[in-house]
């Protein structure tokens, strides 16, 4: 059996978290694809882009939108968008940060770009605008449990 490439990228995410403390369990979400429950009490969905540079595309379909909103209807805040940006680094966007830069909208496919210049954080932009900030290279893992 052949092992589909997303797998790589999410194994990448996860063994850097599993790695880090306070990480004490990870449960797949069966009903919700690319997302896990990080000590049964913050969800994290997990999304990668194919290219190897900057900057990054990563497309949200109708339905990964419904996906990472029944995330935030079980884990409210604590809810987290991972983007694996190949070998440079993840993204980690907190709920709110993800649904202002994606503009959620249920019925057309949403695209959120993210951008390493130089040698600073993330900067990130979708169809709601710009991210007002830098996203700091080691916010993940440690912002899931802060």
């Amino acid at each position: 059996m052949s092992i589909p490439e997303y797998h790589f990228y999410h194994g990448a995410a996860l063994s850097v978290l599993v790695s880090s403390q306070p990480f004490t369990g990870l449960t797949r979400i069966t009903d919700i694809s690319s997302a896990y429950a990080v000590n049964n009490m913050i969800g994290l969905y997990v999304k990668r882009a194919t290219n190897e540079d900057s900057p990054w595309q990563f497309t949200f379909t109708e339905d990964h939108q419904s996906e990472i909103r029944r995330l935030f209807q079980r884990f409210g805040e604590k809810s987290f968008v991972a983007l694996v940006c190949h070998h440079t680094g993840i993204c980690l966007l907190s709920y709110g940060e993800y649904r202002n830069v994606v503009e959620e909208d249920f019925t057309k496919q949403r695209t959120v770009i993210v951008r390493r210049p130089g040698a600073g954080g993330f900067r990130v932009s979708g169809h709601g605008g710009n991210h007002s900030g830098v996203v700091p290279l080691n916010r993940y893992p440690d912002g899931l449990f802060a």
